[in-house]
């Protein structure tokens, strides 16, 4: 887990030449509904066709047979022994074992008993043979299935699973009308896996069928619009995700200021080099900044104004394969601010207060949220409201303090390194809103 360890903050004050002439927000989110076309969560897209996906086993092609079809006994005073060690993540309920000359999977060998993740169980008068093995989850999906063992004398099965589900709770406002799981590593959305069918507010779906793996999965909305996305979610075993999706941006917000760094019309870059940080010119629209130094904090301010009440956001990236973060903050000087900060290489973030040049407790600790993209463009945004500061990353809020500290101030982007050193944290997008009474 990271500690905030700070060797010098560096800050260059802003004079800002003119202010960005916009228009009004179109999106209804402190983070837009997509990020640049450029610079996107995982650069992956809906494909017209489903995209096939291997299956750890054979399709079992035997079913059940009716109820009164016997499990088998031993014949012989003595029969073997299978004990399940259920490593699969998900409680074992239905457990067959058939002779694997048989059509049929036969009875329940569990006969009621459920054996729960991370737990065993012990067959017994097993007739010695060569045999089909399946155990299934409560809803009858096959978890494992072993084919043409030989079971003789005292066995044990490890089960691992080779297929999951997951349940998708819809705990936002929007339908949700297409759902995407990929694998991580894969450069494709793939198929929807709703088929047609929608999540309305307050439903559930469950898919089926998944490999065990690393996925992204996103949800969009009828106009496929994203509802909320998670990356690099490790499925083993039965796992819910809660979908939340993006707050609305406060009905008397009034875009103040934007900034896309097309060009250099507000001056970024004021200091260009230190010894350790080098603030370069906007290029390419972004405004980037090399931290050459490892353990160190730095940002430049925007202060045409100082607000009281406000929402912020910037998009930000960094070097791949770095534990460097992003970074967006608010305080009236070098010495006193709020920060937000984004790691997106162990996905989490936290809040940091610094008051007289002292780090203080972190009012929001280091804390995991896969709504953060591991490698790409992430929206940062904070937003002081009602005397609370609130923090967002693309567009889904984290986490909320009760804040009075600071009545105004002024709003500074950057980054900050841990180990590793000469990093390169770009900026993109930077949004200002005023809070209007």
């Amino acid at each position: 887990m990271k500690t905030k360890r700070l060797i010098m903050v560096i800050v260059a004050f802003l004079m800002v030449l003119s202010l960005a002439c916009n228009a009004g927000r179109t999106t209804t989110t402190p983070a837009p509904t997509e990020v640049p076309p450029t610079k996107t969560e995982p650069t992956k897209t809906p494909t017209t066709e489903p995209t096939a996906r291997p299956t750890a086993t054979p399709a079992p092609t035997k079913t059940p047979a009716p109820a009164d079809t016997a499990a088998p006994t031993a014949t012989e005073e003595e029969g073997a022994t299978i004990e399940i060690i259920n490593n699969s993540g998900t409680d074992i309920w239905y457990v067959y074992i058939s002779p694997t000359d048989s059509e049929d999977w036969g009875d329940d060998w569990l006969g009621g008993d459920v054996i729960p993740a991370g737990e065993s169980y012990v067959l017994t008068d097993i007739p010695a043979g060569t045999y089909d093995l399946q155990v299934e989850d409560e809803n009858g999906n096959a978890i494992e299935t072993m084919w043409e063992t030989e079971v003789t004398g005292d066995n044990t099965w490890t089960v691992e699973a080779t297929q999951v589900s997951l349940e998708v709770v819809n705990g936002s406002e929007e339908l949700v009308a297409a759902l995407y799981v990929s694998p991580s590593d894969s450069d494709e959305w793939g198929k929807d896996w709703l088929g047609g069918v929608a999540i309305k507010s307050g439903g559930s779906y469950v898919v089926e069928g998944l490999d065990v793996g690393t996925y992204d999965i996103k949800a969009e909305n009828a106009d496929g619009e994203t509802v909320e996305s998670i990356f690099n979610v490790d499925l083993s075993g039965e796992y819910s995700w809660n979908i939340v999706g993006k707050a609305d941006l406060p009905a008397n917000a009034v875009l103040r200021f934007e900034d896309d760094f097309s060009d250099n019309r507000n001056n970024w870059g004021a200091i260009a080099e230190t010894d350790d940080v080098y603030y370069m010119k906007p290029e390419d629209g972004q405004y980037c900044i090399l931290i050459k130094s490892s353990e160190l904090t730095a940002w430049e301010w925007y202060e045409p104004f100082r607000p009281a009440e406000f929402v912020a956001e910037v998009a930000c990236t960094r070097d791949a394969d770095t534990d460097a973060s992003c970074g967006i903050g608010f305080g009236p000087d070098g010495d006193n601010l709020y920060w937000f900060e984004v790691s997106p290489a162990d996905q989490t973030f936290a809040l940091f207060l610094l008051q007289d040049d002292e780090w203080q407790d972190p009012p929001i600790g280091w804390t995991e949220s896969k709504n953060i993209v591991p490698n790409g463009w992430n929206y940062l945004s904070i937003e002081r409201v009602g005397g609370y500061f609130t923090v967002f990353v693309n567009g889904v809020m984290l986490g909320q303090v009760e804040s009075d500290i600071f009545p105004t101030g002024r709003i500074g982007i950057g980054g900050a390194t841990y180990d590793d050193d000469n990093v390169t944290v770009c900026l993109d997008d930077l949004r200002v809103w005023r809070i209007e009474k």
